[in-house]
């Protein structure tokens, strides 16, 4: 295996301003309106989910329910038109300083895989990794194939992508950066990790401020 120094990114909060899946929602809801009756059922699914009822896995799924009415055009449409209008230049700065200086750049989420993807098609991003929605009938569908892509799934999908490519993380000078102490194990895979708007004291991380 080929040892090489990587740049581990999170996603949401991170990269780009707020979180991908209310912008989808939100995307979805002016895009097709009908779709808004199916809000009931997703407020009431969250209430459950926050009082401890069901599990992550099944909240996501219940949230990504906007995809059953979004072919394969409009979400790179939503990314195209949404995401790539949020990210952080500072974080956008940061990626292409590293990737100057022969970093792999990998960006890791837990948010869908199938609209993050298009990230690949910038110079600057060598991979990107997301939680997996089922394909069915030529789309996507709100049916998350194997786990949420978070904590400890996201250190076994990146040991998984980097084992199909024959490398390996040079620990010492590899780097994370992630809004989450949820990626604690993520920051366990590299030398040194950065806390992207960090609003709490924090003595183990260096706090970043990006715009």
């Amino acid at each position: 295996m080929k040892d090489i120094k990587i740049a581990l990114f999170d996603i949401d909060k991170t990269l780009i301003k707020g979180d991908s899946m209310f912008k989808l929602l939100k995307y979805t809801l002016k895009k097709y309106p009908k779709s808004s009756l199916k809000l009931p059922t997703l407020f009431f699914v969250l209430i459950l989910y926050k009082l401890g009822f069901i599990d992550t896995k099944k909240a996501k799924e219940n949230m990504f329910y906007t995809l059953n009415y979004l072919d394969n055009e409009d979400i790179k449409k939503f990314f195209y038109e949404v995401i790539k209008g949020i990210t952080y230049n500072d974080a956008i700065g940061e990626i292409k300083r590293l990737k100057s200086k022969g970093y792999y750049i990998l960006l890791v989420s837990a948010s869908p895989e199938c609209y993050l993807k298009f990230f690949e098609l910038e110079e600057y991003i060598d991979g990107v990794i997301g939680t997996k929605l089922h394909f069915k009938n030529n789309k996507y569908v709100n049916k998350i194939d194997g786990y949420n892509c978070k904590g400890e799934e996201k250190v076994k999908r990146i040991n998984e992508y980097l084992k199909e490519r024959n490398l390996s993380i040079d620990k010492e000078s590899s780097l994370a950066y992630s809004d989450s102490l949820s990626d604690l194990p993520m920051f366990n895979l590299v030398g040194k990790a950065y806390l992207i708007n960090y609003n709490k004291k924090n003595l183990d991380y260096e706090i970043l401020r990006w715009k």
